[in-house]
């Protein structure tokens, strides 16, 4: 086992988590989204679970898998919450329409 490869793990895996808005920077105080870069974050563990095996132990492989798992729903989640928020923003746009007087009967 390398206390390495771990710290390694842990710092990816808390950097993807402030990319995905879940925990506040400690640098600005502030919960900053950036699913891009949260994305770019995962497909480095996925390159990290591919480019490894056959070279982990059995902690370090399950550690990983359990990251990437978790990392993954969580950005599907951020996702679709993102959609949601989106489609209820197109909503409102459709349903005020911007520019016209009200009509008087």
């Amino acid at each position: 086992m390398d206390d390495k490869f771990f710290e390694m793990v842990h710092f990816l895996y808390i950097i993807c988590w402030q990319a995905l808005g879940k925990i506040t920077n400690p640098a600005t105080g502030k919960t900053e989204k950036n699913i891009p870069f949260a994305k770019s974050i995962i497909e480095i563990f996925e390159m990290l679970e591919k480019k490894t095996k056959g070279n982990l132990d059995a902690e370090e492989i399950k550690t990983l898998e359990n990251v990437l798992a978790d990392l993954k729903l969580n950005y599907v989640n951020e996702l679709n919450s993102e959609g949601l928020k989106q489609d209820e923003h197109q909503e409102q746009k459709e349903s005020k329409p911007e520019g016209k007087a009200e009509e008087s009967a």
